[in-house]
């Protein structure tokens, strides 16, 4: 029961930690921003782990914020899928507050030695405008990324949720879009 526990703990402390990440500085940028829309893209973390993505030079979407959320999952998979080693692909996708808070994270996989499976998958990402900035909403499916022990057996109870919903904020830092931090739920979505 206690590795359960311990698991858990594991799968959700970038949900506790990003909560409280970054600031709200990206309001001005937001008033500016074109108007929300949605934006599909549900194999897109598996095309760029598998380098099959068609144009690699092209953005997987024609809004930067989206992209943005996108290259936070495709780097925090790498991380996940690494055992927390490789972090270095992280400081240019989010803030630096955010990026402190996900290498604890990723100390506490090395530690624990711990890594992620498979990947997984956004099945829906869209851009909000909130009083807070910008916000993207996404969900994604973590059913392909198992969370495993150093012997390849899972850490996670069975009834663990596979469906999450990510709110994260996005933030203009010297002309590029980062994940500020923002929250995580699981959620049938």
């Amino acid at each position: 029961m206690r590795i359960q526990n311990l698991a858990v703990t594991a799968t959700l402390v970038p949900v506790l930690m990003l909560a409280g990440c970054g600031e709200d500085k990206s309001a001005d940028v937001a008033a500016s921003s074109p108007g929300a829309h949605k934006a599909i893209k549900p194999s897109l973390t598996e095309a760029v782990a598998n380098g099959t993505l068609p144009g690699a030079d092209a953005p997987p979407s024609d809004d930067p914020v989206i992209n943005a959320y996108y290259n936070y999952r495709v780097a925090f998979d790498a991380m996940m899928r690494s055992g927390g080693r490789s972090t270095e692909q992280l400081a240019p996708v989010m803030t630096p507050a955010m990026f402190t808070a996900i290498s604890q994270q990723a100390k506490y996989y090395r530690t624990k030695r711990l890594h992620n499976t498979g990947l997984t998958k956004v099945l829906w990402a869209k851009r909000v405008l909130h009083a807070k900035g910008v916000l993207v909403r996404a969900c994604y499916d973590t059913k392909q990324a198992r969370t495993v022990d150093s012997k390849g057996r899972s850490v996670l109870p069975a009834n663990t949720p596979t469906r999450w919903l990510d709110q994260m904020r996005i933030e203009q830092i010297q002309g590029r879009w980062v994940v500020d931090g923002g929250s995580t739920t699981p959620q049938a979505c």
